[in-house]
């Protein structure tokens, strides 16, 4: 190649460099200034905006009561099982006696006591009928003898029918008897926890006794659950609350406060709580079992058809909110705002922002 060719190629090798590194330099520039006048934004919409927080428990009765027997025994027949509608008397179940070796030796010598004072005002009342027959004691006094007499006869009769009860579980003189156990109020038996031939433990000073059946008032149920305690201060008695039931999806149940434990207790986890009570309005067709899993939603504050934005896109200068509006392409500036009520996703604005401004959405880097 002659000494002309070579300087030709070398002049337009470089002249290529330069285009490439200019139509390179030329395409990053245009790339970066797209994509710093590129703005994503929202409108603010109107909605309504809860403060609220949740509680977790279950269904329970407002009443339960445990049906015991007043005498020890063995269960010889139960007549209901779970889920059974009684009133108060109905028969709930009979017991063989066991009689209690100690109070059989009480009641003998309660017996014995009785006797031997009544032994000894029978004879007093005699001695004093012959005086009074003589004329030497008054109508009166002699009537006084008379009434002691009748007081120890009575005591010695209740100490004798004392003991055949316990002995045999019924008085001749009275028809009653304690081998029947019947249901003390009206409900659902709820839980059976003994069978024929388990022995029953009748309530005194040292045991509680054997429960024979549980009854509850199913018409009357509660949810009982656990408030957290940053929200048991805003509790108070009268509050409405919504309760979800879990095995009931498509259901949700009114209820109404009725009462704030006084006291907190921790859990496991170590979690300050304080226990919480209200009733639920039932509703006619369903059926709440005691013991299901529920969830009460309880709102503390709630404002309708409110300006709103996601609380997200705030930004803060010394304390004052603001957010970022896009007033034209390409123009953004910041707006001081005035915020109300938030639910922890959108926040209230209640002056500074109208539905037709262009609410820059932030970025994660530049929100932080």
């Amino acid at each position: 190649m002659s000494k002309l060719g070579r300087v030709v190629s070398r002049v337009g090798g470089v002249l290529l460099f330069i285009a490439v590194v200019g139509g390179s330099g030329f395409w990053l520039f245009h790339s970066s200034g797209t994509s710093q006048v590129s703005v994503k934004t929202l409108n603010p919409v109107r909605m309504t905006i809860e403060q609220k927080t949740t509680a977790t428990g279950q269904i329970v009765p407002s009443k339960k009561v445990k049906i015991k027997s007043q005498a020890n025994g063995v269960l010889e027949e139960i007549l209901v099982k779970p889920g059974q509608w009684v009133k108060q008397g109905d028969l709930i179940a009979h017991i063989r006696l066991r009689a209690d070796p100690v109070e059989i030796n009480n009641a003998q010598s309660q017996i014995n006591k009785a006797r031997l004072e009544f032994q000894r005002t029978a004879a007093e009342l005699e001695r004093r009928q012959r005086l009074h027959q003589q004329g030497l004691i008054s109508d009166a006094a002699f009537q006084d003898d008379r009434l002691k007499f009748d007081v120890n006869r009575s005591s010695l009769e209740q100490a004798e029918r004392d003991l055949e009860l316990r002995m045999k579980g019924a008085s001749q003189q009275f028809k009653t008897t304690s081998t029947n156990i019947t249901a003390t109020v009206d409900g659902m038996v709820l839980e059976r926890p003994v069978e024929i031939g388990d022995f029953i433990i009748k309530a005194n000073d040292l045991s509680e006794g054997t429960t024979v059946v549980t009854i509850a008032d199913m018409h009357s149920l509660m949810f009982k659950g656990e408030a957290e305690e940053m929200d048991a201060g805003r509790l108070y008695e009268g509050m409405p609350l919504a309760v979800s039931v879990g095995a009931l999806p498509e259901e949700s149940f009114e209820a109404t406060l009725e009462s704030i434990a006084p006291e907190a207790r921790k859990t496991e986890q170590g979690r300050v709580v304080f226990e919480i009570r209200a009733a639920i309005q039932p509703k006619e067709g369903v059926f709440l079992r005691a013991g299901y899993s529920a969830t009460a939603q309880i709102v503390f504050a709630r404002h309708d058809h409110v300006l709103t934005i996601p609380e997200g896109n705030l930004l803060f200068h010394d304390h004052e909110p603001y957010v970022r509006v896009e007033v034209s392409p390409g123009q953004i500036v910041d707006r001081k705002l005035t915020t109300g009520l938030s639910d922890g996703l959108n926040i209230e604005v209640s002056s500074g922002l109208s539905e037709q401004d262009r609410v820059v959405i932030l970025q994660a880097a530049e929100a932080s």
